[in-house]
């Protein structure tokens, strides 16, 4: 190693023993590995850890990492540019994607993008760097030749992952949340279709009813297909029966981007367990494989999705047309005989495994989060989140052939644990779900539920957790008196299973350590401070809502009423953060704010804001969108 080098990464934080260099750390810190990329040459991998605020280069034969860049602010998605050179890390809380020079292990830039940046792939030429930012809903589109953003493209509701066409012409965002509202039984996240050309969103591409917490997508080596990957929640059914995926199911929808609408969409879980939280998905280079991680069974999914599209077109082999769906023929052979019989695949939970199209495999750790194929397609790399370490699998067998360790993990301490215990879907019955399908980030999923708690037929939209304990009691009807209690039933409920106390000491524990995060797009000022005289005064809802948690902790009828609950008393909810925790009310039944002070409250009982004028209402919401 050279001089140079070695004072480099002195300036950084790293000691060298032996000509080798180790992290040297003040105090021991969390070890979360995100995401991943590989060297060309398939010797290095660069992995940005969201807790160690770095990025760690790592030496993929000597099994540890080489050095650490530090990088506050959350570094979360990387891309690895066409040539290795450059590798470039959406840091979320900088609002930038930082530039490392991969020589040199040095910061050389950094770019200026949306708010909260969590992803960023990299056109096939290498000229083009698109960001998805969750923050203001946009995809950044950067000139890596001037090293600039060069257009923000608004999109539908907090895009999460992109992957761009081979040919360079269009990039395939996932949106992760549906925008809407929570009665609309359509209601589902969508998929963005950009034209990298003139830099707009082309299409829309709506998934199905339920879908959430889209966090993955890759395309076809002929651009022709893309796929996408999430949570697809049963939001119309009361949760009666957890087992056999009636709450939730998780899936991989086939789009088909000549026509810009779904091919088809195939379940990953099996009959009596659900692969949960699928975050991220890739492809083999002939496109005839993806590899799906699971953040909630650490497990990752390898799909012959050459054999999905051959049954698709209905090839359908003489041995499995063989095989009978009880006295019915399977799902492939009516596919073949009736093409919009693919619709059916939607609720079917046996047919990729019918068609031994699908495996699982363990990650090597707790938590897996990004995947990366190395460049000769035979290895496959895995960040285990919790775990602190990258799974190295055989690409092809699923054979864990070994871990690397970022550094040394320390023993989790309560709000690790509950951390941990939250994300978690083999704490759950059969796997279906962890508490965080429906709390991702420990916030919502924008979709109704309809728990046993208070009677069937009244679904109650999702509610954050931020502030949980500090603004008892709980749940849209107060049935709950304090956070342990809510905890507790919420896991012996919704999961089936009974926790042991200390666990749901560690889940109130984790839940009350969310932090607030102010509105990442701050409403401008003025209208905010008039707003704010407004919601204290003539607009009267401060009496309901007063500072700091924005919460009278009582109940109201505001006249927002539903059949099974005539009362119409409702828990009033805190105002923090309101700006990303859409839809609105019990029901969910408002998709904006504005929605929630106009025309879903007919009656005019939500406060006086019937009596201000449009200007007054606009900054109302501001000051709303500033908590």
């Amino acid at each position: 190693m050279s001089s140079a080098r070695n004072m480099l990464l002195v300036c950084l934080g790293v000691s060298f023993v032996s000509g080798e260099s180790v992290c040297a750390r003040s105090a021991p810190v969390y070890r979360s590995p995100i995401a991943v990329a590989v060297s060309p040459d398939g010797k290095t991998l660069f992995v940005s850890d969201r807790t160690a605020e770095c990025v760690a280069f790592v030496d993929v034969q000597a099994g540890k990492p080489l050095c650490e860049i530090p990088l506050p602010g959350e570094p979360t998605g990387l891309a690895l540019s066409p040539n290795g050179k450059t590798l470039y890390v959406a840091v979320r809380k900088a609002h930038a994607v930082v530039v490392i020079d991969v020589a040199k292990a040095e910061v050389i830039g950094r770019i200026a993008v949306g708010a909260w940046p969590v992803a960023v792939t990299i056109a096939p030429n290498g000229q083009r760097l698109y960001s998805c930012n969750r923050g203001d809903h946009s995809l950044s589109a950067v000139d890596l030749v001037a090293v600039k953003e060069i257009k923000r493209i608004p999109l539908v509701r907090e895009p999460d992952a992109a992957a761009v066409t081979p040919d360079g012409s269009r990039v395939v965002v996932a949106n992760m949340l549906p925008a809407g509202a929570g009665t609309d039984p359509t209601l589902a996240a969508e998929v963005s279709i950009v034209d990298a050309t003139a830099l707009s969103e082309r299409a829309r591409i709506k998934l199905p009813a339920g879908a959430t917490v889209v966090t993955g997508v890759t395309t076809s080596p002929d651009g022709r297909w893309a796929y996408v990957v999430y949570t697809l929640g049963r939001f119309n059914l009361p949760i009666t029966q957890l087992e056999r995926g009636w709450v939730h199911t998780y899936a991989l929808s086939i789009l088909d981007l000549k026509a810009n609408a779904i091919e088809a969409t195939v379940l990953l879980d099996d009959l009596t367990g659900g692969s949960a939280d699928p975050w991220a998905v890739v492809r083999s280079g002939d496109g005839t494989r993806l590899w799906i991680s699971h953040a909630g069974t650490h497990e990752v999914t390898f799909i012959d999705i050459a054999k999905v599209h051959a049954l698709l077109e209905g090839k359908v082999p003489e041995e499995l047309a063989k095989l009978k769906d009880g006295m019915r023929d399977n799902i492939w052979v009516q596919i073949r005989d009736d093409r919009t019989k693919i619709a059916r695949l939607t609720n079917d939970l046996t047919a990729l495994y019918l068609a031994g199209a699908i495996r699982r495999s363990p990650s090597g750790g707790i938590g897996p989060r990004g995947v990366a194929l190395s460049p000769d397609g035979r290895r496959l790399f895995v960040t285990n989140y919790f775990s602190g370490n990258v799974g190295i699998l055989d690409a092809n067998e699923g054979k864990l052939l070994g871990t690397i360790a970022l550094g040394p993990q320390p023993e989790p301490d309560a709000v690790r644990r509950g951390e941990i215990y939250f994300h978690d879907a083999m704490k759950c019955f059969q796997h279906w779900h962890s508490c965080a399908t429906c709390h991702p980030d420990g916030r919502v999923d924008a979709l109704p539920w309809d728990f046993l708690r208070d009677g069937i037929g009244n679904g109650k939209d999702v509610i954050s957790l931020v502030n949980i304990h500090e603004t008892s009691p709980h749940n849209r009807r107060a049935t709950r008196p304090d956070p342990h209690d809510c905890m507790r039933t919420g896991v012996t409920g919704s999961h089936l299973i009974v926790p042991d106390p200390k666990d749901v000491d560690d889940l109130v524990a984790y839940a009350s350590s969310l932090k607030a995060e102010p509105n990442p797009v701050p409403p401008p000022a003025d209208a905010v401070a008039r707003g704010k005289a407004l919601f204290e005064g003539k607009a009267q809802c401060a009496s309901c809502h007063p500072a700091p948690f924005y919460t009278d902790q009582k109940m109201h009828n505001v006249g927002i009423l539903t059949p099974l609950e005539a009362d119409g008393m409702y828990d009033t909810p805190s105002l923090i953060e309101v700006y990303r925790t859409a839809p609105y009310y019990h029901d969910g039944r408002s998709a904006t704010l504005k929605d929630a002070l106009t025309k879903d409250d007919p009656q005019g009982k939500h406060g006086h804001a019937k009596d201000l004028t449009a200007q007054e209402l606009e900054d109302l919401i501001a000051f709303l969108n500033s908590l």
